[in-house]
C-alpha cells in the first residue's frame, strides 16, 4: 500500500513593510509613492512676485534759457524702465537753488527775476520710490533798448518853459541802463535847450525837435515842441 503523498502549499515570499501597525507589501508602498507624486505635480509653482517697476522723474529739458522777466510751465514728466511716460503729479516738489535767479511761482511755473543762472530741482516720492531730477536754467536779457521820453510833444507859449525827461529800458523793460545825455534843438531860433538838463524855452511862434543823444547808446529820440504866441 502506497503511503499518501504529503502536499504542501507553497506561499511565495512577498516583502512586507509595517506603517502605523499595518503590514505594507512593496506594491503598496509603490502605489502610495505614485500618489503623493501625482499629487506634488497637480500643485502649481507658486509664482514669485512681480519687481516693482523702476521709475524715473525727467525734465523736458536738461538746460534751457529764459528772458528776464518772462514765465514758463515747466513740463515735468514720470517716466518708467519699460517706456511709459506720465505728466508728474501735483504733489511734486520744485526747488530753486536761487531764488533771485528764478523763482517757484506755484506748482510747475516759474519766473525769472534777474539776470544769471541756477538749478532747479524736481522730486516725487511714489510707489515706494524717491525720484529726483534737476536742470539748469540761465536768465538772459534782450539786446532790444527803449527810450522812453517824457512827453512824447509839449505846446508852449513864447517865454514858458519845461523840462523833458528820459529813461531806457531793456529786458522786455526790467533793466534800466544808464547813459549820459546832451540835449538840442533842431531850429534854435525857435527854442533854446540847455544842453545839460534839456530845458526847453519857447523864443517864437513855430516848431522845433529837442533831441537827445546818450554817450553810449547815441540818438535816442525827440520831443516836438509847438511853441505859440503870446
Amino acid at each position: 500500500m502506497h503511503a499518501a503523498s504529503e502536499r504542501r502549499s507553497v506561499t511565495p515570499a512577498v516583502n512586507v513593510s509595517v506603517l502605523n501597525g499595518r503590514r505594507l507589501t512593496v506594491t503598496t508602498i509603490a502605489a502610495l509613492a505614485l500618489l503623493t507624486l501625482l499629487a506634488s505635480c497637480r500643485g502649481e509653482a507658486p509664482t514669485p512676485p512681480a519687481a516693482p517697476a523702476v521709475l524715473h522723474l525727467r525734465f523736458a529739458f536738461t538746460s534751457f534759457g529764459m528772458t528776464l522777466g518772462g514765465t514758463l510751465e515747466l513740463p515735468i514728466m514720470v517716466v518708467s524702465s519699460a517706456g511709459d511716460i506720465a505728466p508728474a503729479p501735483p504733489r511734486l516738489a520744485l526747488v530753486s537753488r536761487d531764488s533771485t535767479v528764478i523763482r517757484i511761482a506755484g506748482g510747475t511755473t516759474i519766473e525769472s527775476m534777474r539776470t544769471g543762472s541756477t538749478w532747479l530741482v524736481a522730486s516725487l516720492d511714489t510707489a515706494g520710490q524717491r525720484l529726483v531730477d534737476s536742470t539748469d536754467v540761465a536768465v538772459v536779457c534782450t539786446a532790444e533798448l527803449v527810450a522812453a521820453l517824457t512827453p512824447r510833444s509839449q505846446t508852449l507859449a513864447v517865454g514858458a518853459s519845461f523840462t523833458p525827461t528820459i529813461k531806457l529800458y531793456t529786458c522786455g523793460g526790467h533793466l534800466s541802463p544808464t547813459d549820459t545825455f546832451r540835449w538840442s534843438a533842431s531850429d534854435g531860433t525857435v527854442v533854446r535847450v540847455d544842453s545839460l538838463s534839456g530845458t526847453t524855452t519857447g523864443l517864437r511862434a513855430g516848431q522845433a525837435t529837442v533831441r537827445v543823444q546818450g554817450a553810449r547808446y547815441g540818438q535816442l529820440g525827440g520831443v516836438t515842441v509847438t511853441v505859440t504866441a503870446p
